[in-house]
C-alpha cells in the first residue's frame, strides 16, 4: 500500500502522468460530482496509459477536504460501480479508505490495462497531468498492442525508442558465451535482452532495460527499491536513514543489501573469544533482496520495492500478487515465475563483492523453478 509519506509529497508536487486529484462534492452523503461519466473516462485513461493513483477527496491544490464515514462508504460503492458498469472492459482497482492527520479521503490504484478501455465507444488516454482522447486509429493501434501484450510477459515487452546501443557494453557483455559474443545483438536476443518490435525494429526489452541499462529509471522510474530505517517498530517513530535505490538491477541488490548491513545493529560476546552477533543475517538478506527484486512486478508503475529496517523486525514488500495462478498452498507443491527473462538472467550474473553472497557465484542459481536458461 502506498505510504503517507508518499500521498503527502504528491500533495505537495501536484499531478503529473500518475497521480490524479479530485475533489468530491455531496449533497448529504450521497456523490454528486463529477459525474460518473468524467469518473469512468478518468479511470479508464489511467488504465490505456499506464496506471497511476486517484485520490478521491483531494482538490486541486492538494488540500483533503475530508468525508465522513457514511461518504466514504457511498464514494466506494460508486467508484465500484463505475469500474464495473461504465468501463468495458470492467476495472478492478484497489480501493482504499485512508486517513492523514485526521481527515478522510479515499485512494483509488489503478493498473495498467491488458485492454483498450472505453465508455460508451469512446477512449481516453493519460498524458501528462490530463487525459486526451483517442482518434479511432489509436484506439486500434493501443487494443492490438494490448492483446499482444497479454500473450508477452512485461520483462519481454519491447521498449520504444531504445535498441542495442541503449544497453551498456559493460553490463551485458558478462553474460555472453563465446559464441554469443561473436555476435552480440544475435546472443542479447537469445537471452532476450533485444526482441523485433511490431514493426520489427530490434528494441531493448524490458529485462533488457532493467538489467544492462546504466539507468533504468530512464525508461521504468519505479523501478528503484526505497530503503528507510525508523527509529522504533512504525513508521511514524521517525527517519534513522533513508535512500532511493538505482541503477541496474544487480547495483540495486548489493546496495539495498550493504544498507542493510550498515544500519543493523552489531552487539558482542565471549564464548572465549569475542563474537560478533549481527541482527540479521547477510546471507538471508541477499536471498530476500534477490527474490524481491526478481520477482516483482514490474508492470505495476505507481509502486515500488520497500525495504523498511524497524526497531524489532525488517520487512521487504515486492509489489504484485502471486504470479501464474500461484497459490500459498501450493507453494510447497509448485514453482512459476512472473520475469522469466530477468530470473533466467540472473544466473549468469556474478555476485562480485556484494554482501552476504559469499555462499554462491551468480545472483541465482541456475535450476528449475528460476526460469528458462536461453542461449547465449
Amino acid at each position: 500500500m502506498i505510504t503517507d509519506d508518499e500521498i503527502r509529497r504528491h500533495l505537495r508536487l501536484g499531478e503529473d502522468g500518475l497521480w490524479e486529484f479530485k475533489q468530491i462534492e455531496f449533497r448529504g452523503n450521497k456523490p454528486v460530482s463529477p459525474r460518473r461519466e468524467d469518473l469512468a473516462d478518468e479511470l479508464g485513461a489511467f488504465a490505456n496509459a499506464d496506471g497511476g493513483i486517484l485520490l478521491c477527496g483531494v482538490t486541486d491544490a492538494g488540500d483533503i477536504q475530508g468525508m465522513s464515514r457514511e461518504q466514504l462508504e457511498k464514494l466506494d460503492s460508486l467508484l465500484a460501480e463505475v469500474c464495473n458498469d461504465s468501463i468495458d472492459p470492467p476495472l478492478r482497482p484497489a480501493i482504499y479508505h485512508r486517513e492523514i492527520d485526521d481527515t478522510a479521503f479515499i485512494v483509488v490504484e489503478i493498473p495498467r490495462g491488458e485492454a483498450l478501455n472505453t465508455r460508451g465507444g469512446q477512449a481516453f488516454r493519460r498524458v501528462g497531468a490530463s487525459k486526451r482522447k483517442l482518434g479511432e486509429d489509436e484506439k486500434l493501434r493501443l487494443a492490438n498492442n494490448r492483446a499482444q501484450h497479454r500473450y508477452r510477459g512485461f520483462d519481454k515487452q519491447t521498449v520504444a525508442e531504445t535498441g542495442f546501443a541503449t544497453l551498456d557494453r559493460q553490463l551485458w557483455e558478462p553474460l555472453l558465451s563465446v559464441a554469443g559474443a561473436a555476435d552480440p545483438q544475435r546472443g542479447l536476443q537469445n537471452l532476450r535482452l533485444l526482441a523485433p518490435d511490431e514493426f520489427g525494429i530490434v528494441r531493448a526489452t524490458n529485462a533488457g532495460i532493467l538489467l544492462c541499462a546504466q539507468t533504468p529509471q530512464n525508461w521504468l522510474s519505479h523501478a528503484t527499491i526505497i530503503a528507510t530505517h525508523y527509529r522504533g517498530s512504525d513508521r511514524a517513530s521517525g527517519q534513522l536513514d533513508a535512500r532511493e535505490i538505482a541503477g541496474p538491477l544487480a547495483q540495486q541488490i548489493s546496495e539495498a543489501v550493504q544498507f542493510v548491513v550498515r544500519n543493523m545493529r552489531v552487539s558482542a560476546r565471549k564464548v572465549p573469544a569475542r563474537e560478533n552477533l549481527v541482527q540479521y543475517s547477510k546471507n538471508a538478506v541477499f536471498e530476500a533482496v534477490v527474490n524481491a527484486v526478481a520477482h516483482r512486478d514490474y508492470a505495476m508503475s505507481s509502486r515500488n520495492i520497500r525495504l523498511s529496517m524497524f526497531k524489532d523486525r525488517l520487512e521487504i514488500e515486492s509489489p504484485g500478487t502471486l504470479p501464474n495462478g500461484m497459490t500459498i498452498e501450493g507453494m510447497e507443491s509448485g514453482q512459476a515465475t512472473r520475469n522469466e527473462v530477468i530470473t533466467s538472467v540472473f544466473g549468469r550474473i556474478p555476485v562480485a563483492d556484494a554482501a552476504g553472497s559469499d555462499h554462491r557465484r551468480y545472483l541465482m542459481e541456475r535450476r528449475g523453478g528460476w526460469g528458462i536458461d536461453y542461449p547465449g
